[in-house]
């Protein structure tokens, strides 16, 4: 029983301290990942109707940077990925 309070404790303490970056960028920083995360920015730009996205450091923090909105990009074509 002990243990498992313990265990409780220790995960509810977890959970408070640790911050989740799930932003497109969050992971630009690792080598494997980088490519990842410039394909999700991209694709997140582009469903804000932007033409492009770039991953930035901006103050200290990894974030997707869009382009070229007045143009637009269009939406993703839904269909490609889909097959029915």
């Amino acid at each position: 029983m002990i243990f498992h309070n313990l265990l409780i404790s220790l995960l509810v303490f977890t959970s408070l301290t640790v911050a989740i970056d799930l932003s497109s960028c969050a992971r630009m920083d690792v080598p494997i990942l980088k490519k990842a995360a410039h394909g999700l920015c991209i694709t997140s730009c582009s469903m804000q109707n932007c033409g492009t996205g770039n991953c930035q450091k901006r103050k200290g923090r990894p974030t997707c940077i869009c382009y070229r909105c007045a143009k637009g990009g269009g939406n993703i074509p839904l269909a490609a990925f889909v097959k029915g």
